[in-house]
């Protein structure tokens, strides 16, 4: 499944912003997509950026990545439920590393097991 992966600053317009709330409605680690989009606004003012992985255009898993001084932590990763067993969120973990190794990143801690995860089977751990 060829995605392609973008960083993000802010959420860019409405359109995107609902998308993303949308995908965040089934992950288990906020009430709800306004929730974790509240959440987000203000992360991403202080020292997240915020990974979409998408196909055709349609965003299909996100992830955050929180800058700290000795690396940073990759946290609340969601993939939409009709693209899970797929490899999306190995593959989104594994682009996130590469675009912030280009940065100078050299570590990665996980925000939960399921990243955890990833990083172990991506040697990054």
């Amino acid at each position: 499944m060829p995605i392609t992966v973008h960083a993000h600053t802010s959420l860019e317009n409405n359109d995107f912003r609902r998308q993303l709330e949308r995908l965040y409605e089934v992950s288990p680690e906020f009430a709800d997509g306004q929730a974790a989009m509240t959440q987000l606004e203000q992360s991403l003012i202080q020292d997240t950026l915020l990974y979409t992985a998408q196909f055709n255009s349609k965003l299909i898993g996100a992830i955050w990545c929180r800058q700290q001084s000795q690396g940073c932590i990759l946290e609340y990763i969601v993939v939409h439920p009709a693209n899970r067993g797929r490899g999306v969120a190995e593959r989104l973990v594994s682009e996130v590393c590469r675009m912030q190794k280009e940065q100078g990143t050299e570590q990665f801690q996980p925000g939960c097991g399921a990243i955890q995860r990833c990083l172990a089977a991506l040697n990054l751990t």
